[in-house]
Parts: structure tokens; C-alpha cells; sequence
């Protein structure tokens, strides 16, 4: 897989419900780096993905530290779940999520237990500083953005 193909799609992030105001509120598209996932939670085939996430300005503080501002709780809900594969523990700090859409079908002997992804498909995948990681695939993704206090 080229490193193109592991960037998100910027396109397809703006055209998702919500995903436009997310990039508006952080002025870019994010990455999620160093976003605390505060909660997942899988319904009836539905995923529910809450992160607790900010932009790093390159300002400093006084202590020298990067200025973090246009803090959220994005949610990230996925309908018509196809596949998942998660690792490791629940707590979790992100270190990347990307988001594209699937170019091609899954392998089906790697789904064991359900149908595979198939071509279409939106794919969620997230890299870990620590605890959870893995990809979550589904038919539909739709952001909420909530700001928050620091």
C-alpha cells in the first residue's frame, strides 16, 4: 500500500455529514494526533467513536510548550458496520486516524465471522501513541463536533 493510499481523503472527509465543520473548526484536516479516545462504543451494528481532540499552534507558553487551542469532542458515527479489528487495551491516545474509502473488496477469507468490506466501504483506521488501535469499516460515517472548555 503506497503512503497515498494510507493518507485520508480530504475530499471525502468534507463530503461526509459534519465532516466539513470539523475541518473548519480546526482549520484543516485533522489527523487527530495525540487525541484522547474517550469512548467507543458498537450498537446494533453501529460504531461510536468519541475523541477528545485540539489543534497545536506553533506558539509557545511560558514553560515552552506548544499552545493547544480549538479543543472538541468529535464523534465519529459509523452506520452499517462491514468489519472491525481493534487491539490492544481501551485506554487510548491517538497517535493518527485516517479516513478513506475503500478502492477494492477485502480479502473474505480474513473475515471469519462476517461478511468482508467490499469496495465503497469507508475505512477508519487509527494508529496508537498507547492502547487501542485497528480499523473500523462501514457503509456510512457521520461527524458531530461538540467545542469544549480547555
Amino acid at each position: 500500500m503506497s503512503s497515498s493510499d494510507r493518507d485520508n481523503d480530504e475530499n471525502l472527509f468534507a463530503s461526509l455529514a459534519g465532516g466539513q465543520a470539523v475541518i473548519d473548526w480546526f482549520g484543516f484536516c485533522p489527523r487527530f494526533h495525540d487525541a484522547s479516545l474517550e469512548r467507543l462504543e458498537i450498537v446494533n451494528g453501529n460504531v461510536f467513536l468519541a475523541i477528545r481532540a485540539f489543534r497545536m499552534t506553533d506558539k509557545l507558553d511560558a514553560q515552552r510548550r506548544f499552545i493547544c487551542d480549538r479543543h472538541a469532542l468529535v464523534t465519529l458515527r459509523m452506520s452499517a458496520v462491514s468489519g472491525m479489528r481493534l487491539h490492544r487495551s481501551a485506554v487510548s491516545i491517538i497517535f493518527d486516524l485516517r479516513i478513506r474509502r475503500l478502492t477494492a473488496d477485502e480479502a473474505a477469507s480474513d473475515w471469519e465471522t462476517c461478511d468482508a468490506p467490499v469496495k465503497g466501504d469507508i475505512e477508519v483506521t487509527f494508529d496508537t501513541s498507547i492502547g487501542l488501535y485497528g480499523s473500523i469499516y462501514s457503509k456510512d460515517l457521520a461527524f458531530e463536533l461538540q467545542p469544549m472548555p480547555i
